[in-house]
Parts: structure tokens; sequence; C-alpha cells
């Protein structure tokens, strides 16, 4: 069987937006936590700005969570995938369980996430891992073409970032393993991080998940700051 890996570094953007403006209250610094943009300067002035109302006026705690934010904002994500099952070998799965009957359309068998490690300090990396079988079915007459998303939201409950890619280079059924590397920058603000992972098969949604990567305080040299606020996933 080929084995088919995948290695993509990728840098999620988000649309520009205005940060400058001073922050009055701490609503107003979680606003503007949603609204840092992809952009060096404007995420890390910004950020800073933002970091200061969250620290209540201490500038290295401010400076530290402002750079966490622009940092989180531009951070580039590892994805890679692999087939690990080929069609065939799927088909034949299926048919073993479902009576040798196929399905009408392209049909998503397993698809199953989850976090390593779940739990990590600013500065270090977690991976999401996914296993994923789609058999093709006997009504389509081309292969099917699979996508995986990430999407990352911050504490507050808005997305920091979302990260879509292929993990079937060419239109194929079968197994496959995939991973989201998923750094967290220095001065993060602690809290729960929900990524969901969503996964597309001809371009049409069918399937998500949910998990939780949850950021701790680490030690006096590798400090995060907490930031309140109430977690929203849609």
């Amino acid at each position: 069987m080929d084995v088919i890996y995948v290695s993509k570094r990728v840098i999620a953007g988000v649309t520009l937006a205005t940060v400058l403006a001073g922050c009055a209250d701490m609503n107003d610094a979680k606003a503007k936590f949603a609204s840092v943009s992809c952009n060096p300067l404007i995420a890390g002035v910004g950020g800073a700005a933002i970091g200061a109302i969250v620290a209540g006026g201490n500038r290295a705690a401010g400076a530290a969570i402002g750079a966490g934010i622009a940092a989180i904002v531009c951070a580039a994500v590892d994805y890679e995938a692999k087939q690990i099952k080929t069609a065939q070998q799927a088909q034949a799965d299926y048919q073993a369980g479902h009576g040798g009957r196929m399905p009408e359309q392209a049909s998503v068998v397993w698809y199953t996430t989850s976090f390593e490690p779940a739990s990590i300090s600013a500065g270090e990396k977690a991976t999401l891992h996914s296993y994923i079988e789609v058999v093709k079915g006997k009504r389509d007459t081309v292969d099917p073409t699979i996508e995986e998303e990430a999407t990352i939201y911050k504490p507050d409950g808005s997305v920091a970032k979302s990260v879509r890619k292929p993990v079937n280079q060419t239109a194929s059924a079968g197994a496959f393993t995939s991973s989201f590397t998923i750094p967290m920058p220095q001065g993060v603000p602690q809290g729960s991080y929900p990524v969901k992972s969503t996964l597309y098969v001809n371009g049409v949604q069918i399937a998500e998940r949910k998990v939780d990567l949850q950021v701790v305080a680490g030690s006096p040299d590798n400090r995060t700051y907490a930031m309140n606020a109430t977690r929203t996933v849609n």
C-alpha cells in the first residue's frame, strides 16, 4: 500500500481591524482581544494596549499578555496527514460489518479527535489528533475529496483562528490519521481554549467534534496571566 504523507505549515490570517483605540473597561478589552489581527505592528500595539487593561496597570504583566495575544493570532499551525488504509480496505471492512452492502454516497465511518497533551503551559504546543475513515458510495462516479478544519477559540468565546486543509492530496476514500499542532505562545491568558474540528467530504460538512485545550499557569519564570471570560462556542 502506498503511504501518502503531507506536511504543511500555515499562517492563519484574520481580517485587519483597528485595535489602537483605548479600552474603557474589561468588556472593551475583551472586545479588542477578539479583533486583534495578524499584522505584526497592529497586533503588537493592540495586544499591548489590551494587556495593560487586563493586567490592571501592571506594565510587565500587560506587556506579556499583549505579546501573547498578538502571537496566538499570528501563530503558525503545523498540519500533517497520512493514509493508513486504502479505499479497497475501507470498503471491505465496511461491507463486512453491513452485510455486504455499501452506502448510497460517500460516508464517514469513523471520525475521532483528541488532544495530546490536553493541558499545557504558555510557550508549549499541543497536538490535535484525528482518525478519519471514509468509504465511497455505490452511486458515486468519482472518488471523494476530504478536508479537515480546526477552529481555535479564545477563552472569551471569540475565534482566534481557523485552518482548513485537505486530508487526501488526491481524491480517495480510505482511512487517514491527521494532526494539527497548535502552539500557545508565551504570555497567552490561562484558561480553556475550545477547539472545534470539522470534517468535509466533497465540500459538504459531514461531522464535527469539540475538545478543550487547557492553558495553565506556569512556573514563576514562565507565567501566564488569567483573563476572566465566559466561554461560548456555537
